[in-house]
């Protein structure tokens, strides 16, 4: 059994708690479900239940945890490897190895548990989650949702008895989602090992849990079984029907964007086979596909990232071969999948003043840009916060205002709603909006039907390299059938 007395914490050089009288418990072989609106204190949460707190991060502690009488103030992490598996928000943080392989054997190394043994675990979950193909590959070199998988099959190949997840499917397309929850049901009912998940895509998870705990201000508001609790979720906002007020739009606006048959490899591996790709002024499009199929190469195209192998890409009527990845900065503000990429500076002011340094903004127009940038995305409180203390949603909002201060032209976003609860992503779909009538063009890359079928104008789905049509229409209706399923 987990359990949580009393439980307060404030981070070092914070003067507010982001955990306030926390009490709970977890019993073995519990499937239980942590929600609430992003900066609630869930991830947090998770960090005290495996010891990385006050172990790993500096603060004030006070109250007490036990995993299985296991005083987590006394013992180290290390010691709590054989009760408690941990998969965090960036997988990145979490991949110490260069190959998949080697990172799937890395923790059972640590455990000591016999080489027969360790290739039997690696082969079983590395096949499970068709990682196989990828054991060879350079880790840097997967794509978002891989490198999740990479660090579940990691995690789950040491048997853990209790299972923290910290936003687990953010990165896996609807396919990849639904067979990981399953398999973590079937780990949690058949092997009875405790399930402690932090979601903010409720459609995808509620039907799993046996218990919500629901969140807010660093407490816990309602615990519960999931039937009590939903209407707590609908009160709060985290829970909803699905409702588009924009309609469809054939991009009659000015071209500003044109690839023409784009191909891309990796190591003679194809990525992109003859993509085609128009944006017009006033449009956002979404692209879907699976994991690995290729959406991250495609738009890192667009700004000169990377540069098509063959084929051309064109912005405001200039080839992107020919033009400087900083120069195409200023048309085309990308925002890739980990935030921490765009997060350096002591205080988000500071970010937002580096971005508008770096593209020549006047001076005189920094203070207006920044004030309407905060206020878009709910960021005004955080001004002088040092950044990577915010918690996930935060970080990816923040992040999100160091692209959008610069205000491109067109918008680049790749997975822009993962770590997002349902009440942030109303928001960004409304600032998206709001621009796109301003005639800023978005083009984004995600996973989240509900999202797509609420706000985008296009959707384009990338399959064997190549981009087609898809309609919002089906993306809506694949919404609605996960959102009924998931007993939302």
């Amino acid at each position: 059994m987990i359990t949580v007395e009393s439980l307060t914490f404030t981070y070092a050089g914070s003067n507010r708690p982001v955990l306030e009288d926390v009490s709970t418990q977890v019993e073995e072989g519990e499937f239980v479900l942590v929600v609430g609106k992003s900066g609630c204190g869930k991830s947090t949460l998770c960090r005290v239940l495996n010891g990385l707190i006050p172990h790993f991060y500096g603060g004030i502690l006070s109250g007490r945890v036990f995993v299985d009488g296991r005083d987590t103030r006394k013992t180290p992490p290390s010691r709590c490897a054989d009760l408690i598996g941990m998969v965090f928000q960036d997988p990145e943080n979490q991949l110490v190895m260069t190959n998949v392989e080697n990172e799937m054997a890395f923790g059972l190394e640590n455990l000591g548990v016999p080489v027969p043994e360790m290739k039997e675990r690696v082969l079983r979950y590395a096949d499970y989650f068709d990682l196989r193909r990828f054991f060879h590959r350079f880790i840097p070199e997967l794509s978002g949702g891989e490198k999740q998988k990479v660090a579940l099959g990691s995690v789950l190949a040491m048997n853990p008895k209790y299972l923290i997840l910290d936003e687990p499917t953010s990165q896996l397309d609807a396919e990849n989602a639904a067979l990981f929850l399953d398999f973590l049901t079937k780990v949690n009912t058949e092997l009875k090992i405790g399930v402690i998940l932090v979601e903010h895509r409720l459609e995808r998870c509620l039907r799993y849990a046996d218990r919500v705990i629901l969140m807010d201000n660093g407490r816990i508001i309602a615990d519960g079984p999931k039937i009590d609790i939903v209407p707590s979720l609908k009160e709060h906002g985290l829970i909803g029907g699905i409702s588009r007020t924009l309609s469809s739009t054939t991009g009659e606006g000015e071209l500003l964007l044109s690839a023409r048959n784009v191909h891309f490899s990796y190591d003679e591996v194809s990525v992109l086979d003859g993509a085609d790709l128009d944006l017009a002024e006033g449009e956002l499009v979404a692209i879907t596909g699976a994991n690995g199929s290729g959406k991250s190469t495609l738009i890192r195209q667009l700004n000169g990232l990377l540069r098509p192998q063959s084929g051309s890409v064109t912005v405001l009527g200039k080839d992107v071969q020919s033009v400087t990845t900083a120069a195409l900065s200023r048309e085309i503000g990308y925002l890739g999948q980990n935030p921490n990429d765009y997060l350096f500076e002591e205080t988000l002011q500071k970010e937002l003043e580096f971005t508008l340094l770096n593209l020549g903004v006047d001076e005189r127009e920094w203070n207006d840009r920044i004030e309407w940038t905060l206020s878009e995305l709910d960021l005004e409180g955080f001004r002088e916060t040092f950044p990577r203390d915010l918690s996930c949603g935060q970080r990816e909002r923040a992040a999100l205002a160091t692209v959008l201060v610069g205000r491109p032209k067109i918008l680049v976003l790749d997975e822009p709603t993962r770590g997002l609860d349902y009440w942030s992503k109303r928001k960004l779909g409304s600032v998206l909006e709001d621009l796109r009538r301003q005639g800023m063009t978005t083009l984004l890359v995600t996973h989240d039907y509900r999202f797509i079928a609420e706000n985008a104008t296009r959707v384009l789905r990338l399959e064997e390299g190549r981009l087609s049509e898809s309609s919002v229409d089906h993306m809506m209706f694949l919404a609605l059938e996960s959102a009924a399923t998931g007993g939302t």
